[in-house]
């Protein structure tokens, strides 16, 4: 029988994340004898009042208790007929849980993390330790503010957590032993939202931040290259000479000079677009563009449009003389330089792009390399 939709929503508003955990074998429910009673000369019964659901009370600590609809949530287990179970309460959110384990595959607890103050009875910040046997919750303090997420690392018996907090001498992400511990870059510098382990064992955070938390002199920021070449690659016109006219031949080219099969040029004085399309979102910080060198071609102005929005956008560029200018529909690009990098001042999100040439050298347009770039990686120096 389909859960009805009053109640499917409420649930909708629970933890029920225990029920997936395998090493939470200790949670065991005590089934109530039946009365033994015979109503088999009450003949057909209905039941009639404000309700949604009805179960049989077949385990000790079954109750009526209505689920909280008022933003807080509980940690929920189910029982072998398929009811639930309310094992301990929030006063709010429930974001993120994880069996801690010791090394010999013992379970620990459970940690639970969240917006909440107070767990089980217990008042607690935001993250708290639960036991499944006992019913025991232990409180974490420490922490001052809200967690996003909680990794449980087995191996080392370390618990990561992220969030919007600070504790100890960090901001956002900091690790539990046996007490806080500090990461060595001090959490970040906004809200963490994942974590997740990589094979080779590294610890790996996503959220919405730009640096590394208080200890931003050894932070490095890494622009990474958008991948263009899984791009499908389209060109208004291009240039009659066979050697010339791949349009993919200058992606991520940096090094092309004027050698045939690594330039790509527009048709004879006429104006052109080459554009990219995507089959996924990226968010560009910086365009490199690469002039042709082959002799009596080259590319003089341009404008870069993102897909699908059909957005013309501006850039900040370091003209012949040093100083800072800026572009939009009439971008310039040198000749017989190395490359000109252009940093969008409003960078949004596209799954496509197109570059329109409006004025050339020569006998027409061109361009030796592109490259897109788009920032969010940081290391750690030690």
């Amino acid at each position: 029988m389909p859960l009805p939709a009053s109640l499917f929503n409420a649930l909708s508003r629970v933890a029920l994340l225990l029920m997936s955990i395998p090493e939470l074998h200790a949670i065991s429910f005590t089934p109530i004898p039946s009365p033994n009673l015979d109503l088999s000369q009450l003949g057909s019964v209905a039941l009639a009042g404000n309700f949604d659901s009805i179960s049989l009370y077949e385990y000790v600590g079954q109750n009526e208790n209505s689920l909280s609809t008022n933003g807080s949530q509980s940690l929920l287990a189910q029982y072998p007929t398929g009811a639930f179970d309310a094992l301990l309460a929030a006063d709010a959110s429930i974001n993120s849980m994880c069996p801690f384990l010791m090394a010999n595959g013992t379970l620990i607890g459970v940690v639970v993390g969240g917006n909440f103050t107070s767990l089980g009875g217990q008042n607690t910040q935001g993250i708290a330790l639960y036991n499944p046997t006992t019913g025991a919750v232990t409180p974490l303090p420490g922490l001052s503010g809200q967690v996003n997420v909680v990794y449980c690392d087995n191996t080392d018996q370390t618990v990561y957590v992220g969030g919007s907090f600070s504790g100890a001498n960090s901001t956002n992400a900091i690790a539990w032993t046996t007490g806080w511990t500090n990461l060595p870059f001090a959490g970040f510098n906004g809200p963490v939202t994942s974590i997740a382990k990589l094979p080779s064992g590294n610890i790996v955070f996503g959220g919405s931040f730009t640096g590394i938390g208080n200890d931003t002199s050894s932070t490095v920021a890494q622009s990474h290259v958008v991948n263009v070449g899984t791009a499908t690659i389209t060109t208004s016109t291009s240039s009659s000479i066979s050697a010339y006219s791949n349009a993919s031949s200058i992606i991520c080219n940096t090094n092309s000079g004027s050698a045939v099969g690594t330039n790509w040029l527009a048709a004879d004085d006429s104006p052109a677009f080459w554009e990219a399309q995507f089959g996924w979102g990226f968010q560009p910080s910086r365009l490199r563009l690469y002039n042709t060198e082959v002799e009596g071609y080259g590319t003089k102005t341009w404008r870069f449009t993102a897909l699908p929005l059909q957005g013309i956008l501006n850039f900040t560029y370091t003209d012949t003389s040093g100083n800072l200018a800026s572009c939009t529909a009439t971008c310039p690009l040198e000749q017989n330089t190395t490359y000109q990098d252009f940093y969008f001042v409003n960078p949004i999100r596209m799954n496509a792009f197109r570059i329109d040439v409006s004025a050339w050298y020569g006998n027409g347009a061109g361009f030796g390399g592109i490259e897109l770039f788009q920032d969010g990686e940081f290391t750690h120096e030690r």
